[in-house]
């Protein structure tokens, strides 16, 4: 009997833990479904959002925002964003419906399924962290190089503003600088 008790244990934080991630995961896949079904519902609710009246941010912050807010909301963003969410929703879904199913029917093959899942997750987890520091250099030599481009090539000033201008704004402001390199 005791030593069932961490067994028992165990399995049903397994059980929770999957439990969370399925019902997180299924909002992520409807919140992508909604968006990749009704662009201009999602829209809307976001700017409601952004200029109700119980918002946290000062109205002029307010206005602001949904300056920018309006900015990033063009389709092929949100189109992108709709099929990454429905993408990343469904794979942690049916990782997460493997792990719960399996602990609560005590399913050896769905466990060891979960586990080879949770293992090749691990496994790409650790490849990537050595390719980040392997080849952080040219990474941060390729990414200097790209911003400088989109900052030379995009960046407008005066009333026209788009949405790159936007974010190199916001970027510079919140980074209280000027540029990739400062004010070079």
């Amino acid at each position: 009997m005791v030593a069932d008790c961490g067994a028992n244990c165990a399995r049903w934080l397994l059980c929770l833990a999957n439990f969370v991630f399925v019902v997180v995961s299924t909002g992520v896949l409807i919140a992508g479904t909604w968006l990749a079904a009704d662009k201009a519902s999602f829209i809307n609710t976001s700017l409601n959002i952004t200029t109700s009246e119980y918002h946290p941010v000062s109205s002029a912050d307010s206005t602001e925002a949904e300056k920018i807010l309006q900015e990033f909301v063009e389709p092929a963003v949100i189109e992108q964003a709709a099929y990454i969410l429905i993408a990343l929703g469904a794979f942690i879904f049916i990782i997460a419906f493997l792990g719960y199913c399996g602990a609560i029917k005590e399913s050896r093959v769905l466990l060891t399924a979960y586990g080879i899942f949770l293992i090749i997750i691990f496994v790409l987890q650790i490849a990537l962290i050595l390719l980040c520091t392997l080849y952080k250099s040219q990474a941060d030599h390729h990414s200097k190089g790209f911003l400088k481009s989109s900052l030379s090539k995009y960046y407008t000033t005066g009333t026209n503003k788009d949405a790159v201008t936007h974010s190199w704004d916001l970027v510079m402001a919140h980074m209280s600088c000027c540029g990739v390199d400062g004010f070079d």
